[in-house]
């Protein structure tokens, strides 16, 4: 029985380094740094079962070479790749992502026939054997059916909120935010959803709609972790940055790993920043995901209780 099973995307990311972010109708120059397996539920398992968790992942790929190196690289992380959907039909989807001298990104999602399962492919009964199941709002809409088809299932639920959140009415989000056990929104998917940029009024808004735990992350600020009892802010830690990319999903899959380890939510969020801060020291989604063992490390290196 998995602990975790992700839901959502893979991919492979094509990572150009730039001297900067390209804008409007400008060229710029840049070098190819290699072809990375990720996709946000990709990554977000691949960083669960790095730090030992027993991880499944319902994602859909095609029968082609980007395919190829989705599930080889699930397979020696030793993730449960059970219910990964090959579409013969279907291409995998692939991102451009422009990374400059800080580390930052931008991203071009190349959108193809292979880029989430369809309702009738994900299979519901492998997932309610998880006990976290964990999706995105790539498609708000899939995430609102599958996690009414799990309603009375044991698993608890979890959701990545970006800005793409927007894209939906407020009766699907009327419907799903009663169902999430924890709610993961960066500052912008927050303020999509709830139509104000005020933290603490937006995380009140999400519990007031039925949703247990709201979890901020804040980018280099680090996160803040709500209920409906208590407000902990958790600073980031300050380290050299190479790449962002998937250091939101090394958080969000930290972070419930130690809930899983029945940890305190303050050790979870101090847990999860610091493997975030390690993620992000190397070119690649997943080359620096950490295990358990570093983020300990990492902690005592700094002094901070583990």
């Amino acid at each position: 029985m998995p602990d975790i099973i992700g839901i959502g995307d893979t991919n492979v990311d094509l990572m150009i380094q730039v001297d900067h972010i390209p804008s409007h109708d400008e060229k710029v120059r840049g070098r190819l740094l290699g072809k990375f397996p990720g996709g946000i539920i990709g990554n977000f398992c691949s960083a669960a079962a790095k730090l030992g968790t027993r991880t499944g992942i319902i994602a859909k790929i095609g029968k082609d070479v980007y395919g190829e190196i989705c599930l080889n690289d699930f397979e020696q992380r030793g993730i449960d790749t059970t219910a990964m959907v090959v579409d013969h039909r279907a291409d995998t989807y692939f991102c451009i992502v422009h990374l400059d001298a800080t580390g930052e990104k931008a991203l071009t999602i190349v959108q193809t026939s292979g880029f989430l399962p369809q309702k009738h492919e994900i299979d519901l009964k492998y997932a309610r054997t998880g006990r976290y199941v964990h999706m995105t709002t790539l498609d708000v809409e899939l995430a609102d059916y599958v996690f009414g088809m799990l309603q009375g299932a044991p698993c608890k639920l979890s959701l990545d909120i970006e800005p793409t959140a927007s894209k939906v009415g407020q009766e699907v989000w009327q419907r799903l935010l009663p169902r999430l056990d924890i709610a993961f929104p960066n500052e912008a998917g927050l303020a999509a959803i709830t139509k104000t940029e005020d933290i603490d009024a937006g995380a009140k808004y999400l519990l007031d709609c039925g949703v247990k735990m709201v979890v901020v992350t804040c980018g280099i600020r680090g996160v803040i972790v709500f209920t409906k009892s208590s407000r902990h802010e958790q600073p980031g830690f300050p380290v050299e940055v190479l790449d962002t990319t998937g250091a939101g999903d090394c958080f969000n899959a930290t972070f419930i790993t130690s809930l899983i380890r029945d940890m305190e939510v303050r050790l979870a969020a101090k847990y999860a920043a610091a493997a975030a801060a390690i993620s992000i020291g190397k070119v690649g989604a997943r080359e620096g995901l950490p295990t358990w063992h570093d983020i300990e490390e990492f902690l005592r290196y700094r002094g901070e209780a583990v």
